[in-house]
């Protein structure tokens, strides 16, 4: 949401710059960023490069903040900025210039910018990044449209001045309040406007259920706007409602009272209202919908208060002189506060997610999009589809996923054609630039997924290109509890087995396994060490084809040992007969076994990086994050593929992505572009000798991923290719103490 403020304040301070060390889930202040210029205004964050943009509005600059080493350059744009915005997928940042007219568009890689005339003394903007088009308020009654593939512009009329703007992307419908007290609504397809009448001010749109919230000033009201019907209803808030912000996970709404020192909580769904008592002079809010945190700037005492979205409860911390604007960053969990009269921008360490840990679950189909399997149909290409796996699970009979905070998955394509690749994110979250799976040649293929759960446990699933969704659950992950188990990670990771060698201990090593016949493996007598307090087991299998490359696969099936699923489920799929694996959460079963059924002949080969057993010593809790990339070797200096052991290793805590510095282990969805035959791909803790276990094969050479849980004791992985790759990590969750 962007919205007009009603004035700035000219003090000018002497700051300094300070960083602090601070455990990993403070709530603090860790460091004070002096920016280019007295005033800092509007700020925004790129999650995906991990860099700050700061509007200085008393002079013609902005400063890029880099996350990780908070150095600081200054980029030329037009006189007196007055809103600033960006486009995480282009990575392009737009800077609006009240003083000429123009929004300056900077390229977020380069630097470089551009300048577009826009209509009279813009000021507040959106950004679709589904249809990368920009939208413009002036105080010429008009909003201008930037196309952000050309930068060519419409202009759209409106009976006034405008007071706010925002956007659904998942409807392509702008909103923007008037200042005649309407709100203009105009379709982003067609740019034809419908007028409401509704005391307009701030507001913001929750694109889940459709809803826009506007709160007007003067009466003390919040007004929700039905987005199909146009239906209105007005609640009381509290006194001089002055900021909106909505958690689209929780479906929460908060708005800050800038004369009675409060935020007001209102439910979605009920509209009942709750009171928390904040800072003085509430005049700004944001919220981490990955860790449900709300974040409230306090004018009156310069400090920003922290209200926890589960219980209300509240931590202020100070920051600079009159905090004007505030943005999260969702995956680093940091916090970022413009201070006006400071020059200067707080960054805050945010509050963690909350811990949760294994539940293991009988592996159970939870839905099949092919109709003769039940579905509704493959996902078109370019679009995305909403699975809400509660109510999935509970249909299927699978299991109770009420108390689920996220789920480990087994996910399968079967596409028509080629497959680009395919996301899966939690619901109210904004899509990730992140990919869980590809299928450029178009054959049936499975990944391993821990994926958090979003609004009402949902989940979303984007492909680009037209494909059927398998979804199989084995377990999921709730808050702790005395039921829950705990990952103990195995560093290095270790072998299982092999039915290829005779060498491994009895039902570990061969004969190959035949095809339509169970067999077990008893896991606890591994040379590995797991204990027999184990109840579940991190895996990698990997599929080899017997008696020799070409034999397919139809499918491998794994579950807990007298606890066959009801209905068939899959854990990879190998039709084309190269070598394929898959990782997998599978519970333990009676005295530690699991059984393997393959559809045909195979030889099978399990690794082990970690198990699950009720806490203790070492147990680490999972902490769901927001999906981010950590490496992407195209795009690292000269952006060779490499062969051999990587070097220098991936900096998992220095990356865009920041996880915690006391995180032990990572979930990892690792993806290979291999330059002709990739034998295999190790992932392994930095500073320990290279194991012998693979995370994924690629032996026919075709783009190939894997999810991968990897300890780490130093914030680093370290990378082996037996041929020449390019690879690319994208980082889920982590576990942590």
């Amino acid at each position: 949401m962007q919205s007009v403020r009603r004035a700035l304040y000219v003090l000018i301070l002497v700051v300094s710059f300070a960083v602090l060390s601070l455990p990993a889930f403070a709530q603090q202040v860790i460091a004070t960023v002096p920016v280019g210029g007295a005033f800092p205004w509007a700020l925004a964050v790129n999650p995906v490069t991990n860099k700050i943009y700061v509007a200085i509005a008393n002079n013609n600059k902005t400063t890029v903040i880099d996350g990780i080493t908070l150095s600081t350059t200054d980029v030329i744009v037009g006189l007196n900025p007055a809103a600033l915005v960006l486009n995480p997928v282009t990575n392009k940042v737009y800077v609006s210039s009240g003083a000429e007219d123009t929004v300056t568009v900077i390229d977020g890689l380069t630097l470089s910018t551009s300048s577009i005339p826009v209509g009279r003394y813009p000021d507040a903007m959106v950004v679709d990044s589904v249809t990368n088009k920009i939208y413009v308020t002036s105080s010429a009654n008009s909003v201008t449209v930037i196309d952000g593939a050309t930068n060519s512009t419409i202009s759209v009329p409106l009976s006034n001045s405008a007071l706010a703007i925002d956007v659904n992307s998942v409807t392509n419908k702008i909103y923007v309040a008037v200042g005649d007290g309407t709100v203009a609504i105009i379709d982003g397809a067609t740019l034809s406007t419908t007028t409401i009448p509704v005391a307009t001010g701030p507001l913001t749109v929750n694109p889940i259920t459709n809803k826009i919230y506007t709160i007007n000033f003067n009466d003390n009201t919040m007004t929700v706007i039905d987005g199909t019907t146009l239906s209105t209803i007005t609640i009381p808030v509290g006194l001089n409602p002055d900021a909106v912000a909505v958690n689209p996970m929780t479906n929460m709404i908060y708005v800050a009272n800038v004369t009675d020192n409060t935020v007001t909580a209102i439910n979605g769904i009920t509209l009942s209202t709750a009171t928390v008592p904040v800072g003085q002079g509430p005049d700004v809010i944001a919220v981490d919908s990955v860790t449900d945190k709300i974040y409230v700037g306090n004018l009156n005492d310069n400090s920003v208060t922290m209200i926890d979205g589960t219980t209300d409860s509240t931590t202020t911390v100070s920051v600079g002189d009159l905090p004007e604007h505030i943005a999260v960053n969702a995956v680093t969990n940091r916090i970022y506060v413009s201070n006006f009269t400071s020059g200067t921008v707080s960054v805050i360490a945010g509050a963690s997610s909350s811990p949760a840990q294994f539940v293991a679950v009988t592996p159970c189909r939870l839905y099949d999009t092919r109709p003769q399997y039940g579905g509704s149909g493959p996902i078109p290409g370019g679009t995305s589809q909403t699975f809400n796996l509660p109510q999935l699970a509970q249909l299927k009979g699978c299991a109770d996923l009420s108390s689920a905070v996220a789920y480990s998955l087994n996910v399968a394509v079967v596409p028509h054609g080629y497959l680009g690749y395919l996301t899966m994110w939690p619901t109210g979250e904004d899509q990730p630039v992140v990919a869980t799976l590809n299928s450029l040649d178009g054959r049936i293929k499975a990944n391993a997924a821990i994926v958090p759960a979003g609004y009402q446990g949902a989940i979303n699933a984007y492909v680009t290109n037209t494909t059927d969704v398998i979804l199989d659950i084995d377990g999921y992950f709730a808050p702790v509890s005395s039921s829950t188990l705990a990952f103990y990670p195995l560093s290095p990771p270790c072998r299982v087995a092999d039915t290829r060698k005779s060498d491994f201990p009895p039902g570990l090593g061969t004969p190959h396994l035949s095809g339509g016949a169970e067999r077990d493996f008893p896991v606890l007598s591994s040379p590995c060490g797991i204990p027999g307090t184990a109840q579940g087991y991190s895996l990698n299998l990997t599929a080899v084809p017997y008696p020799a490359l070409g034999n397919p696969l139809g499918y491998l099936e794994v579950w807990p040992k007298d606890q066959k699923p009801q209905n068939p489920v899959s854990t990879l799929n190998n039709l084309t007969g190269t070598i394929v694996a898959n990782a997998a959460l599978v519970p333990a079963g009676t005295d530690g076994k699991i059984t393997v059924y393959p559809s045909n002949n195979t030889d099978l080969v399990i690794d082990a990086n970690g198990y699950f057993a009720p806490a203790g010593m070492g147990g680490l809790s999972l902490y769901p994050a927001a999906p981010c990339r950590v490496i992407d070797t195209r795009k690292v200096g000269n952006g060779q593929p490499f062969s051999g052991t990587l070097t220098p290793p991936v900096d998992v805590v220095d990356s865009a992505c920041a996880p915690p510095s006391a995180a032990q282990a990572y979930v990892f969805n690792a993806t290979v572009v291999p330059q002709g035959g990739l034998g295999y791909l190790t992932l392994w803790p930095d500073g320990e000798p290279k194991p012998l276990v693979a995370t994924l094969n690629a032996i026919d050479g075709w783009i190939t991923n894997n999810m991968a849980i990897v300890p780490s004791t130093n914030g680093k992985v370290d990378a082996f290719a037996s041929g020449i790759t390019q690879l690319i990590l994208d980082i889920s969750s982590y576990f942590a103490p």
